[in-house]
């Protein structure tokens, strides 16, 4: 049995893949749904008449957000090739609020995810800019005196993007000791 006839070969062509049918996928298709109405109306079916409600109101009793519960519904419908991207962004809202109306016909108590905690601002952060430009100039020149006394000391040879000394940079180059580096062209050529 010959191993490989090199005359025949078995692989893909290269750049086959540009020349198959690009609709394998739902998504790669024109999406189903267009209009915002018809969709809402296709989500509400969805979460309705379908388990896929129960799941999702379990969901929310579990303690899972109902903008998480939103990008579920949402991005299954991408998936299968009902709305675009673009689309699902667009019906975001409401679905997200069918999502708090079916919650509260079934008593679940729920967290909408988008709340951002509030920072507290202490008093003495408020002192600090009270009293002018002056003490923030204090503050910092402190600060900058406690990290250069907590700084290494001696010669740490820079940072990581510093300059390599110049032998060491010869070095690099594949210069010598001996070597002198000529430049290609004189400044009175240019």
């Amino acid at each position: 049995m010959p191993l490989l006839d090199p005359s025949r070969p078995s692989g893909p062509i290269p750049g086959e893949n540009f020349t198959s049918d690009e609709r394998n996928y739902p998504w790669h298709r024109p999406p189903d749904i267009t209009n915002v109405d018809e969709a809402i109306d296709y989500v509400s079916k969805v979460i309705t008449t379908t388990d896929d409600g129960f799941q999702y109101m379990a969901f929310l009793e579990s303690g899972i957000t109902v903008a998480a519960v939103t990008d579920m519904i949402l991005t299954i419908g991408i998936a299968d090739g009902k709305w675009s991207i673009d689309f699902a962004i667009l019906i975001a809202g409401p679905v997200a609020r069918m999502v708090t109306i079916m919650a509260k016909s079934y008593g679940i108590e729920y967290e909408m995810g988008t709340e951002m905690p509030k920072e507290f601002v202490s008093a003495e952060v408020i002192k600090s800019f009270s009293g002018g430009q002056e003490n923030a100039q204090g503050a910092v020149a402190d600060e900058i005196e406690d990290i250069k006394a907590t700084a290494p000391q001696g010669d740490t040879g820079g940072g990581l993007m510093s300059m390599a000394p110049e032998d060491e940079q010869n070095a690099m180059l594949g210069y010598g000791t001996d070597d002198v580096v000529e430049p290609d062209m004189e400044e009175d050529e240019v």
